[in-house]
């Protein structure tokens, strides 16, 4: 597993040159990447490809399209967030802590986040303090399924029930009591579990 330390807005770069090279063989202009991104200026745009040439995804040479061959990261690019800022999209860039680049098979879902595992409520089904869980969004989740939800800034991770038309997410860990997260909870689902990371 490899960690690649970009911020957010240097992954949308990064991640928009390589869909330009790949829709039509050639990279985009400084001015063309900052209006894709709403970038106030090329100086801007210029600061990020010079970051990211400095941490080895990008080959730059002379010209204004000489972005042409990225050293692309053998893998999918996963942002994981560690806490959610309260009132922010959970994938903006004050959520992110780290880029990992992780084989397609693993992050078979295209738009797949990490999420950085935080307590012990889930250790009887194997996610323990530290894991990274891969998580899928989704605003729906089948009863049974592990899941994502957020409330108040906070995101915690459970395993979804439905009873007698009652939503609750249950622990998996018999210290830990199971939430109700109706309507009126305050709950969103955010995703759905489909992996789990752990390094020793």
């Amino acid at each position: 597993m490899t960690t690649i330390p970009l911020t957010a807005r240097q992954k949308q770069v990064l991640d928009f040159i390589h869909g330009c090279i790949e829709d039509r063989g050639y990279a985009p202009t400084l001015r063309e990447i900052g209006r894709h991104l709403r970038i106030d200026g090329t100086r801007a745009v210029e600061k990020h490809v010079a970051a990211l040439e400095r941490k080895g995804h990008l080959r730059k040479g002379p010209g204004a399209r000489a972005l042409g061959a990225p050293s692309r990261p053998a893998g999918r690019l996963v942002s994981v967030i560690g806490r959610v800022a309260a009132g922010t999209p959970i994938l903006a860039e004050e959520n992110v802590e780290r880029t990992l680049a992780l084989d397609p098979e693993i992050a078979r879902h295209k738009n797949v986040f990490g999420l950085r595992v935080r307590g012990d409520s889930m250790t009887g089904a194997a996610i323990l303090d530290g894991d990274v869980v891969l998580v899928r969004p989704q605003s729906t989740a089948e009863s049974g399924e592990i899941v994502v939800a957020i409330r108040e800034g906070e995101a915690t991770v459970k395993r979804l029930s439905r009873r007698d038309g009652t939503i609750f997410l249950l622990p998996e860990n018999p210290a830990y009591k199971p939430i109700p997260a109706g309507e009126d909870s305050g709950y969103e689902l955010v995703g759905k579990v489909v992996g789990v990371l752990r390094t020793f």
